[in-house]
C-alpha cells in the first residue's frame, strides 16, 4: 500500500517485481524542481541524489508536450528507473510532491508502480486573511511552502480590511502609515500593526510563481473599509472621521458609492494592484456590506435614481460591475463573495465569479447563476472555514463533503480553504486549525469524486502526519481533529463566548447621530 494525499486518479502497485531503492547511486534529471527533491531525501532518508543530464539518471523527469492533462503527471517506476511524464513543468513540480511521500513513506525502497495523475477542480485555493492579524514575509512563504504540498494552485490573499490595511499604494500612503495601525484587539491594550511593501508583494509573488501557485489579491469594496476611511474620511457618506476598527465584526460604515471621488480611489488602488499581481485576477469583495448610511445619503440616492436602480443591494450590484468594468478594460477578470445580496442579480455582471460561502445557498440560486454562465468556487463555511475550531468543523465534516456544488463537478471551477484570522493571532494557531483539515480539503479538491471519503483519510494519517512531522508542522492530533461529544461541545462553546463582541450600544447611538446629522437631507 502507498498512501498519498491528495489520492491520485490511478496507482498501481506490482509487488512479483524488485522495484527502485534510493542509494548512493541515484541521479536525476537536470529541472529546477529536482533540487527541492534532493533536499527533501537529504535531509529525510541522509541520503545524497546527483543531478545528472548525460543519460544515466535513474530518476527521470521529462515533458510531453502531447500529454492530455495541463496539472497531471505519470510515474512509473520499475526496478532500476523512476520516470515521471507530464505535459510541462506544473505535472512536474507535483509529480515531485507526490514522490516526496512515497520516498518518506517507504524509507526509500520502491516497489514497481504506475501513477496517472490530475486534479479534479482547475482552481484549488487558499485564502489567507491579513488584515485582522499580520503575518510576516517569512511566516507567509512558510504558508506556501503547505499548500504546494497539498497540490493547491491558488493564494487569495486578504489584504484590506476594518482592523487594517496591509498592502503599500503608492498613491496613497496614509493607508498604511495610518491604516495599517490600530491602537488594541477588542478588549485588550495591546497595539497591533504591520504592511507589506511593493517589493515585499513581489517577493512572495515570485516565490509563489515558482511553486504553481497563483497569487489572487483581495481589495473588498465597498464594505470592510473602515481602516480606508480612517485615513480618507471623504470615501464615507458623510465623511465620517473614524478610527481603524479595534473590534471585530461587521461596521456599518462602508464606501459611499454615490461619490465619484470614491471610485477613483477604488480605481487608482487597482492599478497599482494590477501592477504587482501579473495573474490578472483581483478578488473585490462585496460582502457584508450594510447599507443603512447608503439609506440616508444623498449622494447614494441621487445615484440610485440617476441610475434607475430600484433599492440600495441593485446599487451595491451596480458599483461592483462597474469595478469589474474597469478590470475587465485593464485586461483582468473579479471575483466576488456571492450569495451575500438580498435582491435579483439580473443588474450583476455576469463575468464575476463567486466564492459560494452560504452553506444555506440553495441550488436554485446556484443553478439560476450557472445558468447566467458565472463561475462559481465551493468555499462553504460549513467545511472550508479553517478558523473554526474542530468543535465547529470536524476532519470528518471537511472529508464528508463532496466538493461539488451540484450534481456534476462541471459545474464547479473550484474549492477554496478559507484561514480567516479574527482568532487566529499566530502562525502555530493557523497551522493547528489548517492541519490535517487541509490534507483533507485537498483529496476534495484534487483527487477523484468519491474518493475522499473520511475513512479512507483515517487509514492515511499516520503517514499523512508523518510528513506534516517533516515539516515541523504544529498539527491537530486526530484526537482534537475528530473531537469527541464532550470535547465538541466544549470547544463550541468557548468558541462563541471568544465571538460575542457586543458593539451593539455603541451602534445604536453611532447610527442615532448619523440619523440626527442627516434628517433635513435624506431625500426620497
Amino acid at each position: 500500500m502507498i498512501n498519498i494525499i491528495p489520492q491520485p486518479v490511478k496507482i498501481n502497485i506490482n509487488h512479483e517485481k524488485k522495484g527502485y531503492t534510493i542509494n548512493s547511486n541515484s541521479k536525476i534529471s537536470q529541472h529546477y524542481v529536482a533540487e527541492e527533491l534532493i533536499m527533501f531525501v537529504k535531509n529525510t532518508l541522509k541520503k545524497d541524489i546527483l543531478i545528472c543530464n548525460d543519460g544515466t539518471e535513474n530518476i527521470i523527469l521529462k515533458t510531453d508536450s502531447s500529454f492530455l492533462y495541463d496539472e497531471g503527471y505519470t510515474i512509473v517506476c520499475s526496478d532500476d528507473t523512476i520516470i515521471v511524464t507530464a505535459k510541462n513543468d506544473i505535472g512536474i513540480f507535483y509529480a515531485v510532491q507526490t514522490l516526496k511521500q512515497i520516498f518518506l513513506q517507504l524509507d526509500g525502497i520502491i516497489p514497481c508502480f504506475e501513477i496517472e495523475d490530475y486534479p479534479r477542480f482547475d482552481y484549488r485555493g487558499y485564502l489567507l486573511d491579513c488584515g485582522r492579524y499580520f503575518f510576516t514575509v517569512d511566516e507567509i512563504i512558510r504558508i506556501v511552502d503547505f499548500i504546494a504540498l497539498h497540490k493547491f494552485n491558488v493564494l487569495h490573499w486578504h489584504l484590506t480590511e476594518d482592523q487594517g490595511w496591509r498592502i503599500e499604494i503608492k498613491k496613497y500612503p496614509l493607508l498604511t502609515e495610518k491604516g495599517s495601525k490600530r491602537s488594541h484587539t477588542n478588549f485588550n491594550h495591546k497595539p497591533h500593526g504591520g504592511y507589506y511593501t511593493q517589493e515585499d508583494i513581489k517577493e512572495i509573488v515570485a516565490y509563489c510563481h515558482a511553486h504553481k501557485i497563483k497569487v489572487i489579491p483581495e481589495f473588498d469594496v465597498p464594505g470592510h473599509n473602515v481602516a480606508s476611511i480612517a485615513c480618507y474620511p471623504y470615501l464615507s457618506c458623510f465623511n465620517r472621521n473614524l478610527e481603524v476598527a479595534t473590534h471585530w465584526g461587521v461596521k456599518r460604515d462602508i464606501l459611499c458609492a454615490g461619490k465619484e471621488s470614491t471610485y477613483k480611489f477604488v480605481y487608482d488602488v487597482l492599478d497599482e494592484l494590477i501592477e504587482l499581481f501579473p495573474d490578472k485576477i483581483i478578488h473585490i469583495g462585496g460582502d457584508e456590506a450594510f447599507k443603512e448610511r447608503w439609506k440616508i445619503c444623498p449622494e447614494c440616492q441621487k445615484a440610485i435614481k440617476e441610475n434607475n436602480l430600484s433599492c440600495e443591494d441593485e446599487l451595491q450590484m451596480f458599483f461592483m460591475s462597474k469595478v469589474n468594468d474597469y478590470l475587465k478594460s485593464k485586461g483582468c477578470s473579479s471575483i466576488m463573495w456571492g450569495n451575500d445580496t438580498d435582491g435579483d442579480t439580473d443588474t450583476l455582471s455576469t463575468d464575476i465569479a463567486w466564492t459560494v460561502y452560504k452553506p444555506n445557498c440553495t441550488e436554485e440560486s446556484i443553478n439560476k447563476e450557472l445558468e447566467r454562465g458565472r463561475k462559481l468556487i465551493n468555499t462553504r463555511n460549513s467545511a472550508y472555514y479553517l478558523d473554526f475550531p474542530y468543535g465547529w468543523t470536524s476532519l470528518k465534516q471537511v472529508c464528508d463533503d463532496n466538493g461539488a456544488l451540484t450534481e456534476t463537478d462541471d459545474d464547479t471551477w473550484g474549492i477554496e480553504a478559507c484561514m480567516w484570522t479574527e482568532y487566529v493571532p499566530n502562525i502555530k494557531k493557523l497551522e493547528f486549525l489548517t492541519f490535517p483539515r487541509l490534507g483533507a480539503i485537498s483529496e476534495n479538491a484534487w483527487s477523484p469524486n468519491g474518493t475522499a471519503t473520511f475513512q479512507n483519510f483515517i487509514d492515511k494519517a499516520d503517514s499523512y502526519y508523518k510528513l506534516l512531522d517533516v515539516y515541523n508542522i504544529n498539527y491537530a492530533p486526530l484526537k482534537k481533529a475528530c473531537p469527541s461529544f464532550i470535547y465538541k461541545h466544549a470547544s463550541s462553546v468557548w468558541f462563541k463566548r471568544r465571538v460575542f463582541h457586543w458593539e451593539g450600544i455603541h451602534t445604536f447611538f453611532d447610527n442615532k447621530k448619523v440619523e440626527r446629522m442627516t434628517k433635513n437631507t435624506v431625500t426620497d
